[in-house]
C-alpha cells in the first residue's frame, strides 16, 4: 500500500467517525498554505484559561472636562482610592509648612481688617507673617504660643464681615477638577 493510499484511507475513517480531517500535505508549488493567527482576547488580570470563554478586558473611562473627549483606559488602584482634590476654604487659616507659632496678635471676637497681623509662625528659622485674608471676625484660634504644628493644622478660623450668598463655581477647578470617572 502507497503513502497517498493510506493517507486516503485514515481521512475517509476520520470522516465517517465525524472528525475533522487532517489536510495531507502535498509538495505542489502552486499550493501554499498561509497561517493566520487570530487574535487573542486578553483576560482579567492577565491569567489565561483554558476551555473558559474569552471575556475582553475591562477598561474604564476617564473624561477630564465636561465636553471633552472620553478615553479608555485602566485606572490604578493608587488612583482609584486617592484623596479628592477639594477647594480650601478660605475662612480656615492653615499652616503650610510645619514649625511653631512665636506670637498671636488677636484672641477670639477680634475684628480684623484685610491684612492686619494675626499671627508670626517660624519654620525652618524665618518669621513668616501671617495677615488677613479678608475683612472679619476670629471665631475659633486652635494653637497657643509656643505650639508646634504640622503641615496643613487649622491654626485658626475667621468669619466673613459679609456673608457671600453664592458659591464660587469655577468649571475647571470645581470639587473634582471636572473628572468624570
Amino acid at each position: 500500500m502507497k503513502m497517498s493510499e493510506k493517507r486516503a484511507l485514515v481521512q475517509k475513517k476520520q470522516e465517517a467517525a465525524g472528525r475533522k480531517a487532517k489536510p495531507s500535505k502535498t509538495k505542489d508549488p502552486k499550493l501554499k498554505t498561509i497561517k493566520t493567527k487570530e487574535p487573542k482576547a486578553k483576560m482579567a488580570g492577565g491569567a489565561k484559561k483554558r476551555g473558559a470563554a474569552n471575556a475582553p478586558l475591562a477598561h474604564d473611562t476617564l473624561q477630564i472636562f465636561p465636553d471633552a473627549r472620553v478615553f479608555e483606559t485602566n485606572l490604578t488602584a493608587k488612583f482609584k482610592e486617592r484623596v479628592v482634590w477639594q477647594r480650601p476654604d478660605p475662612r480656615e487659616i492653615k499652616s503650610i509648612i510645619p514649625g511653631v507659632v512665636t506670637s498671636l496678635n488677636i484672641k477670639e471676637g477680634d475684628h480684623v481688617e484685610e491684612g492686619d497681623l494675626l499671627l508670626t509662625f517660624e519654620a525652618m528659622k524665618m518669621q513668616n507673617l501671617v495677615a488677613a485674608p479678608f475683612a472679619g471676625t476670629v471665631e475659633k484660634i486652635f494653637v497657643k504660643e509656643g505650639e508646634k504644628t504640622p503641615k496643613g493644622v487649622v491654626m485658626l478660623y475667621l468669619k466673613w464681615d459679609q456673608e457671600i450668598v453664592e458659591d464660587i463655581e469655577d468649571p475647571l477647578t470645581s470639587g473634582d477638577l471636572g473628572l468624570i470617572v
